[in-house]
């Protein structure tokens, strides 16, 4: 498969990680064939002071998460880059961290595609099918995590941020996405907002100096169109759970130029139908991969990268 390290880089940060690869493969797809999704425009102010009350907000909601028993709940995710526009739907269920399920489909055109990620508390398995309306049967890959390798291996690390990350990614489900966001931006802005009866806060956050590097946005230069300048979280007041998450991308003007204060959401997160705390089965985490589809153990991958951050993180250390 086609990979785009940036966008990969960038999905697997805001959203579910093995949803990345999927989302790469069906980009291929004719624009002609996808069909409309919302682009919610909003205006924001220019980007203040680092909120302490934000962080902790997002901290206190991640924390929730580990405490509960299980989380179940229907989503939809919904993508608009360039004039590639699509939306995928699917379910979550998780147990006590790292138990999970995450099942999504979505069609784009004449190309369907299936996501699994399912972890039973020691391995991490990832499937993905994508199949065209040429092919006769899909096109399956299957790779696995083993989970308490990078555990251990961030254990040893110590408060490594990135080598946080990178387990968070490799380790997957809800309460690893707000921890990548916590390492990833600087959180600025805290609001209320109401919907549906019910109270949420709102925090935002934009990428700090080491991702803004990354993704070649340095020095005030623009962002590429694929990567977004802003996410906005809403939690529920009542029980704090993060059920949306927008990518925001900055409208630029007639000229191209980034001026204007106004976002469109390029990818969203809905969670609906939660139930917390609620009966799961132990069924819902066991996975059995295909018997003819050959396995990738991606668990040195990402211990290689955590390495990898720990050696870069002791030669910042002896930076005098």
């Amino acid at each position: 498969m086609k990979r785009m390290p940036i966008l990969t880089a960038v999905v697997l940060t805001s959203a579910i990680a093995g949803f990345a690869g999927l989302l790469t493969d069906l980009n291929r797809v004719s624009a002609d064939d996808a069909g409309a999704a919302s682009a919610e425009v909003s205006t924001e102010s220019a980007a203040s002071a680092p909120s302490n009350e934000a962080v902790a907000l997002l901290r206190q909601s991640r924390n929730e998460l580990f405490a509960r028993k299980s989380v179940r709940a229907k989503l939809q995710e919904t993508v608009s880059m360039g004039d590639r526009k699509f939306r995928a739907s699917g379910s979550y269920t998780a147990g006590q961290f790292p138990k999970l399920r995450l099942e999504f489909d979505v069609e784009v055109g004449k190309t369907t595609g299936t996501l699994k990620e399912i972890c039973d508390g020691s391995l991490l398995w990832t499937e993905q099918a994508i199949k065209s309306a040429d092919d006769e049967a899909p096109t399956v890959q299957v790779s696995r995590t083993v989970i308490d390798d990078v555990l251990s291996a961030v254990a040893e690390s110590g408060d490594n941020p990135e080598a946080l990350l990178i387990a968070g990614l490799g380790v997957g489900g809800v309460p690893a996405l707000l921890a990548g966001l916590e390492r990833a931006m600087v959180f600025e802005a805290l609001k209320s907002d109401q919907a549906g009866g019910r109270e949420y806060s709102v925090i935002q956050g934009r990428w700090n100096d080491v991702y803004l590097t990354r993704f070649g946005g340095a020095g005030g230069r623009p962002l590429p169109n694929f990567v977004p300048d802003r996410v906005r979280i809403y939690i529920d007041q009542e029980t704090l759970f993060p059920t949306r998450v927008l990518y925001l991308k900055q409208i630029a003007d007639e000229q191209g130029a980034e001026t204007s204060r106004k976002y469109r959401s390029m990818l969203s997160l809905e969670f609906s139908e939660i139930v917390l705390d609620g009966p799961v089965s132990e069924e819902d985490f066991r996975y059995l991969p295909p018997t003819d589809v050959e396995t990738r153990d991606r668990t040195k991958e990402f211990l290689d990268l955590i390495e990898q951050a720990n050696r870069s993180a002791e030669t910042a250390g002896e930076t005098p």
